[in-house]
């Protein structure tokens, strides 16, 4: 069988939602090698590979490409999910690569996972994670091939709305048996929101973006003009499952976008709405203002620069930029993703 390497592979997010893909996968005969920083198994990891015979984890310094490279000797294909948030991600991609074409490896795709091939050039807070890296995948081509998996918006934002502050917990033994019943996702929150972090700036402080379902309120871009841009969003296990799938093609395209869902900014409210059966309370925010708001926010609140210029960009409702094309969607024809409407009827069900 061949072998997929995940760096970052033990985050409950990215590398959860394509490890128990693979491993979930009738149809697929991947084994699995974690490049990580310890070697500590996360509890969705044991609940799913109890005994540990389909995914190994290899504990490595990202900062030395001999030992990456140690480490992805007779592996296939290398995944990056990581996110190192102290200035060296986009120095890990690199190495990653230089490592993976040192150890014969035949593919290697960049922890991109972010707003299509024109979001990176567009949008200035996304740079400090891809300088330089796309250009050494491109200096490397005729020795490895390399893509960028482009997924749009994450939906589960969504989730973050729908369940009280702070989540229940259980213990160790009770979480392992859900999460082994839910393949590696436990009923509620967990599931919904399938590790993404409570960072939106919605005013509820529920860490939604954009909508937040249980409190009924919406904080929604326009154009200059009036019109509601569209948004291209993917739920975290829908990337798993597309990732999943995309191991089996025979060659990948430069840009591998995948997307659940394309509507617009109304859309989306409407859907909030008629889910819910609440009139939401709607803040609408034009370019203008969010351009004064890029200026006054200081230049260490790196996730207040964020959600702003993130806004910034659905208000030019660009194509490849926040709109996205599915390539992916196109050569796995077989993974049907949830839409927008499908997650919140799905999830806000069970609330």
């Amino acid at each position: 069988m061949p072998t997929l390497a995940i760096a970052g592979g033990t985050s409950a997010s990215l590398g959860r939602a394509i490890i128990t893909a693979v491993i979930s996968s009738e149809q697929s005969f991947w084994n699995i090698v974690i490049l990580s920083r310890n070697m500590s198994a996360p509890l969705w990891l044991r609940a799913i590979d109890k005994d540990g015979t389909r995914a190994q984890i290899y504990a490595i310094n990202y900062h030395s490409v001999d030992s990456l490279a140690a480490a992805l000797k007779g592996v296939h294909t290398v995944v990056s999910v990581t996110s190192a948030v102290d200035g060296s991600q986009a120095k890990i991609q690199i190495n990653l690569l230089e490592a993976a074409v040192k150890a014969g490896c035949k593919r290697f795709a960049p922890a991109q996972w972010g707003f299509g091939p024109l979001g990176s050039e567009n949008i200035s807070v996304l740079k400090w994670a891809n300088e330089g890296v796309w250009d050494a995948c491109v200096k490397h081509k005729d020795k490895i091939e390399s893509a960028k998996f482009n997924i749009g918006s994450f939906m589960n934002y969504i989730g973050h709305g729908m369940y009280p502050i702070p989540s229940p917990t259980s213990n160790e033994e009770t979480m392992l048996r859900q999460l082994a019943a839910g393949k590696g996702y436990a009923t509620g929150e967990d599931e919904a929101c399938q590790g993404l972090q409570r960072q939106g700036d919605l005013k509820d402080d529920s860490g939604a973006f954009l909508v937040g379902l249980r409190n009924g309120v919406a904080e929604l871009p326009q154009t200059e003009d009036g019109r509601w841009p569209r948004i291209s969003m993917t739920s975290l296990r829908d990337v798993g499952r597309f990732m999943a799938a995309s191991l089996d093609l025979p060659e990948w395209e430069e840009d591998m976008t995948m997307v659940g869902d394309t509507l617009t900014m109304g859309e989306l409210l409407a859907h909030a709405e008629a889910v819910t059966g609440k009139k939401f309370q709607v803040d609408v925010i034009k370019p203008r203002d969010l351009e004064m708001k890029l200026g006054e926010t200081v230049q260490d609140d790196f996730m207040g620069l964020m959600w702003a210029e993130f806004k910034l960009a659905y208000t030019r409702d660009l194509e490849d930029e926040v709109v996205l094309q599915p390539v992916v969607n196109r050569l796995c024809p077989t993974v049907i993703p949830m839409s927008a409407r499908q997650y919140m009827e799905n999830y806000w069900s069970n609330v």
